[in-house]
C-alpha cells in the first residue's frame, strides 16, 4: 500500500462508533474526524511505502506499553510506526498530527493534516 492509498482508505472509512467511544473514554477527550477514521481502519497492521506501519487498533489502545510512556497523560495517540524509534501521533490538546521520538522523548514536525506528516 502506498501513502496515497492509505490516506484514501482513511478518507473513505466508515466510522466505528464503538472504537471512538473506547478511545474517548481512555483519553477523556473528543476526537477529530480524521483521527476517528484512522482508528476505524486499524483492523490489522498495514505496511505502506518503505518506512511506515499503521498500528492495529489493539496497539493503539495499548500504546503506553508500546511507547514506554504514559500517552494518556501526554494527550498523545500514536497511530503509525515511522521506524527509527519514531511514531506519528495525534496531539489531542493541540489538535495536530506530529512525530514523536521514543529515544529523545520529543515531539516534532507538528502538522494540521495526517497526509502532511506521513
Amino acid at each position: 500500500m502506498s501513502k496515497a492509498e492509505y490516506i484514501e482508505l482513511v478518507n473513505e472509512a466508515d466510522v466505528k462508533e464503538e472504537r471512538k467511544k473506547e478511545i474517548c473514554s481512555i483519553y477523556h477527550h473528543e476526537l477529530c474526524d480524521e483521527l476517528v477514521k484512522v482508528i476505524s481502519v486499524a483492523d490489522t497492521v498495514d505496511f505502506f511505502d518503505e518506512e511506515r506501519r499503521a498500528l492495529s487498533y489493539r496497539e493503539i489502545v495499548n500504546a503506553s506499553e508500546l511507547l514506554g510512556i504514559d500517552v494518556v497523560t501526554k494527550g498523545m495517540i500514536p497511530v503509525i510506526d515511522a521506524y527509527d524509534c519514531t511514531f506519528i501521533v495525534f496531539l489531542l490538546n493541540e489538535k495536530k498530527w506530529a512525530k514523536y521520538n521514543t529515544i529523545d522523548k520529543e515531539v516534532f514536525k507538528e502538522k494540521e493534516k495526517l497526509e502532511d506528516i506521513i
